[in-house]
């Protein structure tokens, strides 16, 4: 079987095999290295590549589908994962013409960053397109293989993958052939596009041009495009691109100095980035041997004096980083199938996963950055006496908050046993996958009653949407936390109230009416949320409670009532 490595990406897709334990990357697009991401559907069948990028009509060409991977969202009528499948057709006839013979299973990479459902329609994606997924690996780390392996060299590396659409930042450690990954985190829209953006707004600014139809900004981002590439592949300080305006020729203009100006805020962005990954690995920049540039972004001069400078180390960047992530991921082929224990790869969660907890909190069950394969256990019971069926809400996100992750899935756990509160006891079991793939599990321990999930995408979130509630859970953590605190509080001691009201007819007559002051005292607090106040009241109440409830529970065990036994004492 011939070892296939696939970098699907927002701008520019490559596939790559291994000769003789050595990747090379191979020709796609009538000779070239890298396919374009562009798909136009003027013709049947569509054109894909460098044919569709020279199409005129701009209205039927999808560019950079990859942003929307995971989303219910329709471009000309089709999924992200139809278009996705037609580039993916297209490097696997490549493959093919090459080899001679068929190309069924392949290693494909997806940003570090991507969700559950990204990762999904991934799958779907190369399902369409007769591809048997091998593993999905993260880009920055595939980029890590084809970078170890080259250099033979061990030790804590940072990779810094800026590339058309989207930006990752990972830490691994290399050590004897073993790539463990310490931890990752990006921004699935930030990316070459962005810059692309960037300049076509500052010409367009310049030159005073308004009102730009859909097709026509389309048309300058190619422009900008070409130019952004020629300062990346040329010592030239300044280029000039032609841009026809309805019938006018402008001149747009880009240097260097205008072009590390522009990105500025955008590099800034990156760096902040990099800097949390580096906290959540416990570790500054002055730790690491070095940082792997990789993505075609990473080629311009600005942003290599720019990583060079903010992390004060080496920089790596001689593996052609258009190609690294593809090279690794074929690598990564080659060990699968020949099963080469000397190539063992620890990818970790990008984003934590839990569950939904009464009240709107979350019970955050595997966390980010836990290496994968990973299994998580969680026990739970039920809320109120004789209930026979709980629901459960899978979630994923930073937040401390349902409402601030993305709803995965929900099911519902029927016929428990009819038993009083908090006796049932139900087994929940998160698994998730070398591919980073979630499974989520519940079981009655009692019966053995149980429901699986295999988690789908979910439609209920744009990508847009989806980095907008990621970046609210960093930026909210502390309101988010304090939030949770509060309804964790409130539930709980809901839970505890209702006990206590079934219990107050056999505390002693005389204390009875002091006891139901206290508890209405508790359920004013609840209700302005006055959390110190119910804490307070509450260990107030615990305090008075408590002398009677051991007499409580040896009386019920006597079958008989306490204020019967103290009658009669």
């Amino acid at each position: 079987m011939i070892a296939i490595g696939i970098d699907l990406g927002t701008t520019n897709s490559v596939i790559a095999s291994v000769e003789n334990g050595q990747p090379y990357v191979l020709s796609v697009d009538s000779g070239h290295k890298t396919l374009p991401s562009v798909v136009s559907y003027v013709h049947n069948p569509p054109l894909v590549g460098r044919a569709a990028v020279m199409q005129q009509d701009n209205s039927s060409t999808v560019f950079s589908v990859k942003r929307l991977m995971g989303s219910s969202e329709k471009i000309l009528g089709r999924t992200p994962e139809e278009i996705s499948a037609e580039l993916l057709m297209c490097l696997r006839k490549a493959a093919e013409d090459n080899f001679g013979q068929p190309i069924t299973s392949a290693v494909i990479t997806v940003p570090a960053h991507f969700s559950d459902a990204q990762r999904i329609a991934t799958q779907h994606a190369a399902s369409l397109a007769g591809i048997k997924v091998l593993r999905l690996v993260n880009e920055p780390t595939a980029a890590a293989i084809a970078f170890g392996l080259d250099q033979e060299q061990d030790g804590i590396f940072a990779v810094y993958d800026l590339g058309g659409g989207t930006f990752d930042f990972s830490i691994l450690r290399l050590q004897s052939g073993v790539f463990q990954v310490l931890a990752t985190g990006g921004d699935n829209y930030l990316g070459g596009d962005d810059i692309d953006n960037l300049i076509v707004d500052y010409n367009v600014e310049k030159l005073s041009l308004h009102d730009l139809t859909t097709d026509e900004r389309k048309y300058a981002k190619l422009v900008a495009k070409h130019m952004k590439e020629h300062l990346a592949s040329s010592a030239d300080g300044c280029i000039d691109g032609h841009y026809n305006f309805r019938g006018t020729v402008y001149t747009f203009s880009l240097s260097q100095s205008v072009l590390s100006t522009l990105i500025d805020k955008l590099l800034k962005r990156t760096f902040s980035i990099a800097d949390d990954t580096l906290r959540d690995a416990s570790l500054n920049s002055s730790e690491l041997n070095g940082v792997v540039l990789v993505g075609g972004m990473t080629k311009l001069e600005s942003v290599r004096m720019a990583v060079r400078e903010h992390f004060a180390q080496q920089i790596f960047c001689d593996i052609n980083p258009d190609e690294a992530v593809a090279l690794g991921a074929a690598l990564q082929a080659e060990s699968i199938q020949t099963k080469n224990k000397r190539l063992l790869l620890i990818d970790v969660v990008p984003l934590t996963l839990g569950v939904e907890t009464f009240g709107g909190g979350v019970d955050k069950i595997i966390h980010r950055n836990t290496p994968i394969p990973t299994v998580e256990k969680r026990e739970y019971t039920t809320y109120c006496d004789n209930q026979q069926g709980m629901q459960f809400h899978v979630l994923q996100g930073e937040s401390s908050l349902a409402e601030g992750c993305r709803s995965l899935a929900k099911f519902e756990l029927r016929d428990i046993p009819p038993l009083p509160a908090g006796i049932a006891r139900v087994e929940v079991l998160f698994s998730v996958d070398v591919n980073g793939l979630l499974t989520v599990s519940a079981r009655e321990k009692q019966t053995g009653v149980s429901q699986t999930v295999l988690i789908s995408p979910s439609t209920g979130l744009t990508q847009e949407q989806m980095i907008e509630l990621l970046e609210k859970a960093y930026a909210n953590r502390k309101a988010d936390d304090e939030k949770a605190h509060k309804i964790f509080v409130k539930v709980e001691t809901e839970r505890i109230l209702l006990f206590w009201e079934s219990i107050i007819e056999e505390v002693p007559a005389d204390e009875r009416n002091a006891m139901r002051q206290r508890i209405e005292g508790i359920k004013t607090a609840i209700a302005q949320e006055d959390i110190d106040t119910i804490l307070s009241l509450r260990r107030d109440m615990e305090k008075h409670i408590g002398c009677y409830l051991d007499d409580i529970i040896n009386s019920r065990l006597s079958g008989q009532r306490l204020d019967a036994i103290s009658k009669t004492i």
